[in-house]
């Protein structure tokens, strides 16, 4: 017998009851922050921001019967230093141009590094390597050496893949492909990191249970004396709706003005446009009613999470008697109680958890500082699925 399903309306919200969307793993990891192990990883977390690269490697870990230990984290907003300090309760210094690695005398297992995306996103004006915060590379490189690490993870948008111009064929890359001249100059200097076997891959987050379509470049690399050949191995989940990240349908707090829920409303007579499992609902950039011209369906997946757009993104909550679409089924033919539903901005948690972070990871008490770094961090599922690769060659 199937389980009856649930009214949509009510506060409480459990997506297991949909057996049409039934969900394999959660899209987020547990939290193990405080848990004690035998022994730790040692890590070097650059860019660290509040920690992603640390939760992701300590929930891959965790599986060996091994914690984390931050041999050095490095992070420039102090917003992010202290929601970092919060969690794991250990030292993140500032601007990683002010540290001087000569005082610190340790090897590391695994160096990560987020480093800036704003020179190569769509969203910037894509200077690429001209750009200053485009240069931190040379410094990741610096701090690869010092620490002499067994192994490293470096993340950026993928627009770092284009960026410059120019027609190159990729040496690292684990598929065939074409780059521009800002990847062709990373991967030559890559390459000299001769006692390295290093490649890369670009990983979309909603492959991997996240309810959230999020691109972007892993860069990896190992060290000679732990593998002769590269080889990665990520199993693909099953795609999650953004239902599989709500405890509760109704907020106040988070409901949209009158005039922003008409302006999306009367632009719902057609089905929502259907693109990489997301439904937006609305038409963009049409905003004759109010500020926000398009929403996203709640049994669909979600665009990704910018410093802006985490904040302001609008969810509809279809009503009770509607038809319900599949990620994964293009066609969806809506029923006449299609746009009767409800709307409300994302939750912080909600965001939080699109980005894998586990139900009770502390965020900034600020509501506008928590939103920007869910939106500006790694995806903490992506960085376990890498981990579980890497582990398995340097834990040798």
């Amino acid at each position: 017998m199937k389980p009856q399903k649930k009214n949509l309306f009510e506060e409480n919200f459990d997506p297991q009851l949909f057996d049409d969307q039934l969900i394999i793993e959660k899209p987020y990891v547990e939290n193990l922050i405080h848990t004690p192990f035998e022994s730790n990883i040692k890590l070097v977390d650059l860019f660290s921001g509040i920690g992603g690269f640390h939760l992701g490697l300590l929930a891959s870990s965790s599986k060996k019967n091994k914690g984390v230990k931050v041999v050095l984290a490095s992070e420039i907003e102090k917003s992010c230093r202290n929601v970092y300090k919060k969690n794991f309760r250990c030292d993140v210094q500032g601007d990683i141009n002010k540290i001087n690695i000569n005082d610190y005398n340790f090897d590391a297992d695994i160096l990560t590094a987020g480093f800036p995306c704003q020179p190569f996103s769509n969203s910037g004006m894509k200077k690429g390597l001209t750009d200053k915060r485009g240069q931190f590379y040379y410094k990741i490189e610096e701090f690869i050496k010092k620490f002499r690490t067994k192994s490293f993870i470096l993340e950026n948008v993928p627009g770092i893949k284009k960026n410059g111009g120019g027609n190159f064929i990729s040496k690292l890359s684990f598929q065939p492909q074409i780059v521009g001249k800002t990847m062709n100059f990373i991967e030559e200097n890559l390459k000299k990191l001769s006692d390295y076997n290093i490649r890369w891959l670009e990983i979309d987050s909603s492959t991997l249970g996240s309810p959230q379509v999020r691109k972007r470049v892993y860069i990896i690399g190992v060290h000679k004396d732990f593998s002769s050949n590269l080889q990665f191995n990520l199993k693909p989940y099953k795609k999650n709706p953004f239902m599989s990240v709500v405890k509760k349908i109704r907020i106040k707090d988070l409901e949209l003005s009158s005039s922003q829920c008409a302006n999306i409303r009367s632009f719902m007579h057609k089905r929502p446009a259907h693109k990489d499992g997301m439904r937006r609902v609305g038409q963009a950039y049409l905003c004759k009613g109010g500020n926000v011209g398009q929403g996203y369906h709640a049994y669909g997946l979600v665009p990704t999470l910018t410093l802006v757009w985490s904040k302001f993104m609008p969810i509809y909550f279809p009503h009770e008697k509607e038809n319900l679409p599949k990620i994964n089924v293009s066609h969806f033919e809506p029923n006449r109680f299609y746009g009767k539903g409800y709307f409300r901005k994302a939750s912080i948690n909600e965001v939080m958890k699109l980005q894998g972070f586990p139900e009770d990871f502390f965020t900034h008490e600020k509501s506008t500082c928590a939103y920007q770094h869910a939106g500006n961090s790694v995806n903490v599922k992506v960085i376990r699925e890498i981990a579980d690769n890497l582990l398995n060659y340097i834990l040798k």
